[in-house]
């Protein structure tokens, strides 16, 4: 009886330990069959950009050679300008999942605020454009082996946007007469850019002693990059419109100071542009 439980008992071990390395046989065997997936930053798109921020989406895109689908475990990348951490561009918990023998994809924004990145970084202030790099990990969860960790990276181009400059050139008297008076303004306009710009919407005023010399708008003007062109702003008034009072004063040979106000708003083909308001203000001194 004694012999009996004893060969059961070495039965029941022995079958045990034979259900034990077969798992584990099972479980190698399955690390063996193993595959690494591969990750790659395929590109980065503007989202949105202004005078003031841009927002990009970094395109990721992981495949899964292996017969079996798989997940990743988060996604942990930098964002660099020359070699300077500025931003992470990071989802410590993202679940992608990739099917079996085939790849997905996802977007990862990041936003930077052209101030911030001034700060950060020297030498850039007069810049109109900057390299930038994009290194990290992309970590996926293997059978077995766990997370693995996949290095990715990515660099490129972004244009720094800057404001028009408008510079006051001149405003003077063409003719005057019984009728009235004629006058022009001319303003010069930059695009330090290293993109068209376009200005829509441009409005001007002028007024001289409090009152309106006149006002207008034009419905477009098209700045190729780097380019400067000079706005000239015709006016003529008639003594009804203006009074006798400043009829007098643009006549005579006393300095009239002129204000001169331009809006405008800035605009251009980049995708996902937003429109940027454009405000020149200066007075002058008339001349004849």
């Amino acid at each position: 009886m004694m012999i009996y439980r004893r060969n059961t008992c070495f039965y029941t071990f022995f079958c045990a330990a034979v259900i034990v390395l077969l798992s584990g046989c099972s479980a190698l065997q399955k690390t063996m069959e193993v595959s690494k997936p591969k990750a790659l930053v395929t590109g980065v798109s503007v989202d949105s950009l202004s005078m003031e921020a841009v927002t990009l989406l970094v395109d990721v895109e992981v495949s899964n050679p292996n017969s079996f689908a798989i997940k990743t475990a988060g996604f942990d990348l930098d964002f660099l300008i020359n070699d300077r951490k500025i931003a992470s561009v990071a989802q410590a918990d993202s679940n992608l999942t990739l099917p079996a023998k085939g790849k997905n994809s996802l977007q990862l924004p990041v936003t930077l605020t052209f101030d911030q990145v001034m700060k950060s970084v020297e030498g850039l202030s007069t810049n109109t454009e900057f390299n930038y790099a994009i290194d990290g990990n992309v970590v996926v969860n293997l059978p077995v082996l766990g997370d693995w960790n996949m290095p990715v990276s990515f660099s490129g181009v972004l244009p720094i946007p800057k404001q028009p400059e408008v510079v006051f050139k001149e405003v003077s008297v063409d003719a005057i007469g019984f009728s009235g008076v004629q006058l022009h303004v001319d303003l010069s306009i930059t695009n330090p850019n290293v993109f068209e710009i376009n200005l829509q919407d441009v409005s001007y005023a002028l007024k001289a002693e409090g009152q309106s010399l006149g006002q207008g708008e034009i419905q477009s003007i098209d700045l190729p990059k780097g380019s400067t062109q000079t706005l000239s702003i015709p006016l003529s008034i008639g003594i009804s419109d203006m009074g006798m009072n400043l009829y007098r004063l643009l006549t005579s040979s006393d300095p009239v100071a002129v204000d001169v106000n331009v809006g405008a708003k800035v605009d251009t083909d980049i995708a996902g542009w937003r429109s940027t308001p454009l405000q020149f203000k200066t007075q002058q001194v008339l001349s004849r």
